[in-house]
């Protein structure tokens, strides 16, 4: 019986262990499977975020069956890229789901957007050739070519009532040492209905700004692909 117990013990133990597992630590920045740390600060914490819906949302009749979870995307420097989901049933509604993507800056944990980092002409010439922006532009019949704003081009977009885009939803995939370019895939939300989204990529070739090109060619921790996620590479 003794035996036993001790053999429970270090089965907990081991359970307690994997879950804190780190699967990323360098420069003060700490990632677990459902939690991240920056400096010791929190960035997100998924069983937290249950915990606390948990008890704001179970009542005697129903219970919540539910979930957050988080994947790392690419670390640039400071830059950090996350895809972040939520799914299941409140209490007694209906199922549903959602997908974000976001885009940092660790030193103050603020939304880090596309043209910050990259030169908004080459954004935007990206943008205009992308073989969806154009079906659905066109479509819809905007003069898109003579849209001279990235953040106008994404007001454009998302009101046509397709997908939602944010200028932080962003990731990294790869950088070209040849052309200086980087390959990044912008990320909107779609939606599909019954309270469900899943995400739409575009795929662009952008050149960062002077300031940025160090990061790219010296302090890429990790990109697309690295880490499992929903996204595609």
């Amino acid at each position: 019986m003794r035996i036993l117990i001790l053999i429970i013990l270090c089965l907990l133990s081991v359970k307690g262990v994997s879950q804190k597992k780190i699967i990323f630590e360098k420069q003060e920045l700490i990632i677990y499977k459902k939690s991240a740390y920056h400096k010791g600060k929190e960035i997100y914490n998924a069983e937290r975020e249950l915990k606390i819906l948990t008890e704001k949302e179970k009542t005697d009749e129903c219970d919540v069956d539910y979930e957050f979870y988080y994947n790392p995307l690419s670390l640039v420097g400071n830059y950090y890229s996350y895809e972040s989901g939520e799914g299941g049933v409140l209490a007694c509604g209906v199922p549903g789901s959602s997908l974000n993507i976001q885009t940092i800056n660790l030193d103050n944990n603020k939304k880090t957007s596309l043209s910050d980092m990259f030169l908004e002409e080459s954004i935007l010439k990206a943008l205009k050739k992308d073989s969806w922006i154009k079906k659905n532009m066109e479509n819809s019949k905007i003069d898109f070519q003579s849209i001279n704003s990235f953040e106008v081009f994404l007001d454009i977009i998302n009101s046509l009532g397709y997908v939602k885009f944010n200028s932080n939803s962003f990731a990294i995939l790869e950088y070209d040492e040849k052309y200086g370019n980087v390959s990044v895939r912008l990320v909107g939300k779609k939606n599909m209905g019954f309270n469900h989204t899943e995400h739409l990529q575009l795929g662009l070739s952008i050149e960062p700004k002077e300031s940025y090109k160090h990061l790219f060619q010296n302090n890429i921790h990790f990109k697309i692909g690295d880490y499992k996620s929903g996204l595609k590479k």
